[in-house]
């Protein structure tokens, strides 16, 4: 995964988020419609892809849930190979079209709980203990622009 780049502002968050979002946005409408179904990276095709990139922005948005509300998130007992993984196979049946729109209200969700968090939420790294001294805003960039970047070139 991409290194989150060094932001220490929410507006300088969300227009960074905002100016990556755009290019994958130019990516995936430049994906031919056959081409959804071709493999991409590995064994996954370009639909696996992009539900992958939608669970885990869900997750980030799970995540910010769990804790603005003071709790802290599950985390699953398997490796990161072994979910990304489960998450493939779980999507593997997907209609392109679905995820495609599914994909974008995930984001939409994520982008809008971070407009609603705090400048303290996103960048005091002491403001949720489950983050074990990360800021939000880390988690934020890991969860969209940065993996957004690992992903970019498999579609267009």
């Amino acid at each position: 995964m991409s290194h989150p780049a060094n932001i220490t502002t929410k507006a300088a968050l969300i227009a960074h988020i905002d100016i990556v979002r755009r290019a994958l946005d130019d990516a995936i409408s430049m994906t031919r419609a056959d081409a959804w179904n071709e493999r991409a990276d590995g064994s996954s095709t370009r639909t696996v892809l992009l539900a992958h990139i939608e669970w885990w922005e869900r997750r980030g948005s799970y995540e910010i849930g769990v804790m603005k509300s003071g709790g802290t998130p599950h985390r699953t007992a398997e490796s990161l190979d072994q979910l990304n993984a489960r998450i493939d196979r779980e999507s593997a049946k997907r209609e392109a079209a679905e995820v495609i729109s599914s994909e974008a209200g995930a984001w939409w969700e994520l982008r809008t709980l971070v407009l609603s968090l705090s400048e303290a939420e996103l960048f005091d790294e002491r403001a949720f203990p489950a983050l074990e001294g990360e800021s939000l805003q880390q988690l934020v960039q890991q969860e969209s622009s940065a993996h957004w970047a690992d992903h970019i070139k498999h579609f267009g």
